[in-house]
């Protein structure tokens, strides 16, 4: 639902109050992103609040012209520039506190479009606040606390992965270590750890920066990502000689995170001597507790939750939609965790060539939370809905 006045000119002065009115209504509503979006007639504002776009007005496009210049201005782009895609960060503040905003601007069909990333550093700095439970915690410390190895965190974009590492990075953060980072932008500034920026634009990526880092003495190393065979091999040496590393990679959960690394052709006895642990996750909608309310599911909700559970739902829950949550009917995330460590079991399953369907099936057998059931039980606790738990689980399996 559009708010067809609220970044209408009339009544402001210049395209800079729209700009502010703009980034601080991001801000209050704890966007992650801001979108402008030129269509046929008009340009549409969207934000995403809890990892879902949601419409929050719309603009004429004279008004437009003026706010990109505004927003270009800002970020040190060509104003002139109109076809080449730009990309800049922008440094505001709300309310007395400071934010940056990755900015990139690139034509489209109907006009330039401007995505806003709006990066806070994370305010969570112990596990639990993260929605861990203290036994979670324990062992998450517990694996990058050790001298060296690797440790990996995994979930699609927008699942949590930063706020965890930098949680992790924060914990082992005393002064005592030298703790140095590649990352693919630097996104939040962290007092007492080296931070080193890879891309095209500085000639620098992942692997060549892993081996520049470790001629500085680190004791600790994240990498932003592992994407390809390269960096994995040299990641894996790095842990195998004295360092503790983390990072993150693409998996739709912790064994599929494995088996990224055995198609990236790490050899099995390395994996089990250099991995300590991998941490999947997800974030899910909470229900708004202001008009949550029971509800008979639909058959499909039915036959999913059952074909999960092996039962079908008791009572559920789902938010009746108000004023508080904008009538998305959730308001906040809550972190979903799944965790594999590599014990005996694990090695005893990789040096045993098990596929990853076998793999899944033994660890389901020695009691292993997986993703899915971590979700299903956030439903029956009444603390997502079904249908938040179909849209963010579905290739979790």
């Amino acid at each position: 639902m559009y708010m067809e006045t609220l970044f209408s000119l009339s009544g402001m002065s210049s395209p800079v109050e729209i700009v502010d009115q703009i980034i601080g209504e991001a801000v209050r509503s704890k966007a992650s992103d801001i979108l402008i979006e030129p269509q046929e007639k008009e340009v549409v504002v969207r934000m995403r609040v809890d990892g879902v776009l949601q419409s929050f007005g719309v603009m004429p496009f004279g008004s437009y012209d003026q706010v990109l210049s505004r927003i270009k201005v800002l970020g040190n782009m060509d104003v002139t520039e109109n076809r080449k895609p730009q990309e800049s960060k922008i440094r505001f503040e709300v309310d007395d506190r400071a934010y940056v905003l990755r900015a990139a601007v690139v034509s489209t069909n109907f006009g330039q479009m401007a995505a806003l990333r709006v990066l806070d550093m994370p305010q969570f700095s112990d596990f639990s606040q993260l929605g861990m439970e203290d036994e979670l915690a324990e062992k998450v410390k517990r694996n990058i606390s050790g001298r060296y190895g690797l440790f990996l965190v995994c979930g699609p974009t927008g699942s949590g992965k930063t706020t965890t590492v930098h949680s992790s990075l924060r914990h082992l953060n005393t002064g005592e270590v030298n703790i140095m980072t590649l990352e693919d932008p630097i996104e939040y500034i962290v007092p007492g750890i080296n931070q080193i920026e890879v891309g095209e634009d500085v000639g620098l990526d992942f692997v060549s920066g892993l081996r520049t880092v470790l001629r500085l003495n680190p004791d600790v190393i994240f990498v932003g990502e592992i994407r390809d065979a390269a960096t994995a091999k040299i990641a894996i040496q790095a842990s195998l000689t004295g360092h503790l590393v983390i990072s993150t990679i693409h998996g739709r959960n912790s064994v599929g995170a494995m088996y990224r690394l055995l198609d990236l052709g790490i050899d099995r006895y390395m994996i089990n001597y250099a991995l300590r642990a991998i941490l999947a996750q997800r974030l899910m909608r909470r229900i708004c507790k202001h008009c949550q309310e029971t509800y008979k599911p639909t058959p499909s909700e039915v036959e999913i939750y059952t074909r999960e559970k092996g039962t079908g739902p008791a009572t559920l829950l789902h938010g009746r939609g108000c004023d508080l949550c904008r009538h998305s009917r959730y308001h906040g995330r809550v972190g979903i965790f799944e965790f594999l460590e590599v014990g005996e079991t694990v090695r005893n399953l990789v040096f045993s060539g098990a596929g990853e369907t076998e793999f899944a099936k033994e660890l389901g057998l020695s009691g292993f939370r997986s993703l899915t059931s971590e979700g299903l039980r956030m439903v029956d606790e009444g603390v997502t809905s079904v249908r938040e738990y179909i849209r963010t689980m579905f290739d979790a399996r």
